[in-house]
């Protein structure tokens, strides 16, 4: 028991291995007793249990049973971790079950633990069978993706990303980070520890990370690897992952997708969540507001409109717009530097965006990332008036917001990475569009149902349009900015012309 406590008090991972005839293992080493000691809840627990493992970071596994024991049974336990520790791991093992074995029948104790954290699986869908047996499957593919996709191919991939070049690049740079450093990781392994490193990492990966091939990932490596130019690649990519198409199912869902759908519903218990409406800026997290408006300063007397010798004011100077990065100027926002923010409503197209909330804030959540709030734009910039906004016009932030995926203290940029411009009175003035519930956005276990969430999405819609308080200038990493604000400190404003991110 204390060995097991000690190795899954952290939150370990364990696994199951291939390690047959424990139970004779630990009879045939016994010093004497044996009869006493074989017993059929006993050999129940062993075979079951005893040959889990953790694996360490360079792959190799610690037998997560057999370690400290009373002297009587030292050599027992010892033949049991040298068996273990040679088996071949063959998937994560999963359990809800809070005690493993039976602790005592009658009179006689039994081998048994407490199974603590590495009991708590808990998923709404499936058993914990039914999850092992997809983690196998996960390895499976994995395996095969870095068979095929070679460490340069991969290194070019995360050049083309991080150049910011394609369409959505920031949701791809993670997960091939992901298959690089697991290319690398393994290539310093030897033997056994280059599966175990592999195993290990599949069991803590993100959603979607071990289907490199089923995504955009697949076919851009493949592009690369067929030489072809970056015109091309590029292209490709972006077709693919255009706002209106990627994840996004073409056709009506079929009825047997509706019918998964129902019961997914029903055993999430989200049906509540997917009412929404428009956001209010108390939905926000914000990084910066304006200052609170002082009080005029009460009348003075008869002389107070003379100024004291030396106190002669000096009228600012007419300094053209300051070109900044917006990175920079976040760095202004946050440390305070300004009490008011204007933004200049340009002629021609406007990138707009508008957050949205649960109607039911008490409702489970639907998204990757924690909380209610997800966001919206349009295919492409629309007329400023689209957004009750009007061209030539300075029009003041009332906050300015990251986008939901960056809120909290354990920011998700691949999710989405870039920051609104809450503006007073903005406000999308289209009528229908359905209500925003996009299938990239949301939780995994819906994936399998998406073109009945996506159906459903059309035909709803948002509530509370003139109460958005929450819609705005979209500022995006990795598309043009090009925007115009002006910043009042010390009762002087001071403009700034945002040519890109950073």
């Amino acid at each position: 028991c204390e060995t097991f406590a000690a190795h899954t008090a952290d939150g370990s991972q364990l696994f199951a291995t291939d390690a047959s005839d424990l139970f004779d293992t630990y009879l045939d080493a016994l010093p004497s007793d044996r009869q006493i000691h074989n017993c059929n809840t006993c050999r129940r627990f062993i075979k079951e249990f005893g040959g889990l493992v953790c694996i360490a970071e360079d792959g190799q596994t610690i037998p997560a049973m057999w370690d400290v024991c009373p002297d009587f049974y030292r050599l027992s336990i010892l033949s049991l971790a040298k068996a273990v520790r040679r088996a071949r791991v063959t998937g994560p093992f999963l359990s809800n079950e809070a005690t493993w074995g039976i602790p005592h029948t009658g009179e006689w104790n039994h081998l048994a633990v407490a199974s603590g954290a590495a009991g708590q699986f808990r998923h709404p869908l499936l058993t914990p069978r039914q999850a092992m047996a997809a983690k196998r499957e996960d390895f499976r593919t994995v395996a095969t993706a870095l068979a095929d996709f070679t460490q340069p191919m991969l290194r070019e991939a995360l050049r083309l990303l991080e150049s910011e070049a394609l369409n959505r690049s920031e949701k791809f740079i993670a997960p091939v980070k992901w298959l690089l450093d697991l290319h690398e990781r393994r290539a310093k392994a030897k033997g056994p520890a280059r599966d175990n490193i592999l195993w290990r990492a599949i069991a803590e990966a993100p959603d979607g990370f071990c289907h490199p091939r089923a995504s955009v990932i697949g076919s851009l490596l493949e592009d690369i690897a067929a030489g072809k130019s970056f015109e091309a690649v590029k292209a490709a990519f972006n077709a693919k992952t255009h706002g209106l198409i990627y994840q996004r199912p073409q056709a009506a869902p079929s009825a047997g997708n509706i019918a998964a759908a129902e019961k997914i519903v029903e055993a999430l218990g989200i049906a509540p969540s997917l009412e929404r409406r428009f956001a209010r800026l108390e939905d926000l997290e914000t990084i910066w507001r304006p200052a609170a408006t002082k009080d005029a300063p009460a009348a003075g007397g008869v002389f107070s409109h003379l100024k004291p010798k030396g106190e002669t004011p000096v009228p600012p100077l007419n300094i053209p717009p300051v070109t900044v990065t917006w990175i920079k100027l976040v760095e202004r926002l946050s440390g305070g530097y300004a009490d008011r923010m204007d933004f200049l409503v340009n002629p021609g197209g406007f990138n707009g965006i508008a957050f949205t909330a649960a109607v039911n804030e008490d409702a489970p959540e639907l998204f990757k990332w924690p909380g209610h709030v997800a966001w919206y734009v349009h295919a492409h910039p629309s007329p400023a008036t689209t957004w009750n906004l009007t061209p030539h016009t300075w029009v003041p932030v009332v906050a300015v917001s990251a986008l939901p995926p960056m809120w909290g203290d354990k920011p998700q940029p691949f999710l989405g990475e870039g920051f609104m411009l809450a503006l007073d009175g903005c406000r999308d003035k289209r009528s229908g569009g359905g209500n925003s519930l996009f299938p990239e956005c949301l939780k995994g276990e819906l994936h399998q149902v998406r073109a009945t969430i996506e159906a459903y999405s059309r035909s709803a819609t948002l509530a509370g349009r003139e109460d958005a308080t929450a819609c705005g200038r979209d500022i995006r990493k990795g598309m043009s900015i090009n925007a115009t604000v002006r910043l009042l400190k010390g009762g002087v404003w001071t403009a700034y012309h945002i040519d890109r991110w950073d």
